[in-house]
């Protein structure tokens, strides 16, 4: 039972990430964290954030708008780089809380949110990039989570296309750069590699039907949805 709701959790986020270009981990890694234990789940969640964003890459690299991902990367690098200082010094339980907190608020965020306006791109508001992207950072170090500050302020200031576009390229250095600072910290994994293997090969279907249904879909009723399987694992965490 444990490996079928693996498998079940591992499409569902990465149908989420081939849909949307976000938001795996906040699936992933509190179910992965019920199942196993929170820094298994936040390494697995790096990892196959990586690949999957390798493989979402190839499909948008000709759209991408380097200058805009490569800034507000460098502000993601560097909450990245004190979140996982801290990492270590944070208690599980601790740890459980903050996953849920952060699920919960996003959710929420999602669940009321309307698309972006791109006539305000041009406007102050866009310097909200550099703090949005450092506070993913931050959580993608602390929880692996890095996408809610920076996707709220895309969904502000952008539509779908280019909203999605830029975070497939955004979240694959950050998750790249987040790998390594786990590796570095000495980040334990206690999956079995059997099963490790199986939720690899998961991501990729739960990709592939991702990618096929977000021109199809509507954004808004997709959202609820999303938002909906979040406050479970949230509400779960919070009261654990």
């Amino acid at each position: 039972m444990e490996i079928v709701f693996g498998i079940f959790v591992v499409i569902t986020a990465y149908f989420v990430k081939g849909f949307s270009g976000f938001g795996p981990a906040l699936i992933l890694v509190p179910f992965f964290t019920l199942l196993y234990d929170p820094s298994s789940a936040l390494l697995v969640a790096a990892f196959f954030d990586f690949f999957a964003g390798c493989y979402l890459f190839f499909s948008v690299r000709k759209e991408i708008r380097w200058s805009f991902v490569l800034s507000v990367f460098i502000a993601l690098a560097a909450g990245t780089f004190l979140g996982t200082m801290l990492l270590g010094q944070i208690p599980v339980e601790n740890l459980k809380k903050v996953i849920g907190v952060v699920i919960f608020v996003f959710a929420l965020v999602i669940l009321f949110q309307k698309n972006g306006n791109p006539a305000r791109k041009d406007g102050y508001l866009r310097y909200l990039k550099y703090p949005a992207g450092f506070l993913s950072g931050f959580l993608g170090g602390l929880v692996s989570m890095s996408g809610p500050p920076i996707v709220i302020y895309m969904k502000m200031m952008y539509q779908k296309s280019f909203f999605r576009t830029q975070l497939i390229a955004l979240f694959l250095l950050g998750t790249s750069w987040r790998s390594i600072l786990f590796i570095y910290h000495g980040i334990p994994l206690s999956i079995p590699i059997v099963s490790l293997g199986l939720f690899f090969v998961m991501m990729f279907l739960g990709l592939w039907l991702g990618r096929r249904s977000h021109l199809n879909v509507n954004e808004q009723v997709f959202n609820k949805i999303v938002a909906v399987i979040l406050f479970i694992p949230a509400l779960n965490l919070l009261l654990s």
